[in-house]
C-alpha cells in the first residue's frame, strides 16, 4: 500500500503553512489566556514571520509531513538541534564571567525583540512569565547537556489520529541516538500527548508551574476558563538507546 504522506526537511516556502498549523493547535485555555481567543488566521499571520525567520537559522530544524497528492504541509515538527562545534571552557574565570554576562546581555535583548513582537491583543506579561520559566526549567533538567529540544509539535485537525506527530517525533530519535544525544521536550501536565511520549521512552524529570495567574489575568476571565490559579508544565527527557 503506497503511504500516504510524505516526510522531509520542510522548505522556506512551508513557513506561511506552519505558521496556519500552529495557530490551529494553540487552542488550550492556558494558551487563550496568553493569546486570547484570536482568529487563527490573524494569528498565523503574526508568527509567519518569525517562523520564517527561525527556518533560515541553522540552530532549528522543521521536519513535515505532507499528503502525497497534494504536497501541502498538515504536521510539523519544530527542533532546535545541538551544535556540532566541540564545547570549550574558558581557562581564566573573569573570562568566563565576561562571558556569560554577554550572554545575559544578548538574552535580555532577544527578550525585548521577542516581546515588541508578540501580538498586541496578546497577555504579554503572561507570555513572558510562561516563556522565563519554561527556560528556567530547562535549564534545571538540562545542565548544559547536548541535547534535541522539540520546540513545537501541531497537525492540522482534519488529519490528527493518523500517526504522523508520533513519526515525526521518530525522526529525531534515531538521528539523538546515533549521536548519543538525550531529547527534550516540555509540555502542559495535563496534555494528553504525554502518554505518547512516554511511549515513546521519554521520562519525567521535573516540573514548572505559574501561581497566582490572577496577576495576569482577570478574576473574571479565570473564573470563566478550566485553568484555575496555577498553570504547571513537566519536563520529559529521553535518553540515548544505544545499539551494540
Amino acid at each position: 500500500m503506497t503511504p500516504t504522506h510524505i516526510f522531509s526537511n520542510a522548505l522556506p516556502s512551508d513557513a506561511g503553512a506552519i505558521a496556519a498549523i500552529l495557530a490551529l493547535s494553540w487552542t488550550s485555555p492556558f494558551s487563550q489566556l496568553q493569546f486570547g481567543c484570536m482568529d487563527p488566521h490573524a494569528l498565523a499571520a503574526a508568527i509567519a514571520p518569525r517562523i520564517a525567520q527561525q527556518m533560515a537559522d541553522a540552530s532549528m530544524l522543521f521536519h513535515v509531513a505532507r499528503r502525497r497528492e497534494a504536497q501541502d504541509v498538515v504536521s510539523v515538527a519544530q527542533w532546535t538541534v545541538p551544535s556540532d562545534a566541540p564545547d570549550t571552557a574558558m581557562e581564566e574565570g573573569e573570562e568566563e564571567q565576561e562571558s556569560a554576562g554577554q550572554r545575559d546581555e544578548r538574552q535580555k535583548f532577544e527578550d525585548e525583540v521577542y516581546y515588541n513582537s508578540l501580538p498586541e491583543d496578546c497577555n504579554k506579561p503572561l507570555v513572558m512569565e510562561f516563556t522565563l520559566g519554561l527556560r528556567s526549567l530547562r535549564d534545571r533538567v538540562l545542565c548544559g547537556r547536548k541535547h534535541f529540544l522539540l520546540e513545537n509539535l501541531a497537525t492540522h485537525p482534519d488529519h490528527r489520529g493518523q500517526g504522523l506527530a508520533r513519526q515525526l517525533i521518530e525522526r529525531v530519535l534515531s538521528r539523538a541516538d546515533e549521536q548519543n544525544v538525550l531529547v527534550y521536550l516540555d509540555t502542559a501536565s495535563d496534555n494528553t500527548a504525554v502518554r505518547l511520549y512516554e511511549r515513546l521512552g521519554f521520562e519525567k524529570q521535573a516540573s514548572q508551574t505559574i501561581r497566582n495567574l490572577s496577576r495576569f489575568v482577570e478574576e473574571v476571565e479565570l473564573e470563566s476558563s478550566t485553568v484555575g490559579n496555577a498553570h504547571t508544565h513537566v519536563a520529559l527527557v529521553r535518553y540515548p538507546i544505544i545499539k551494540v
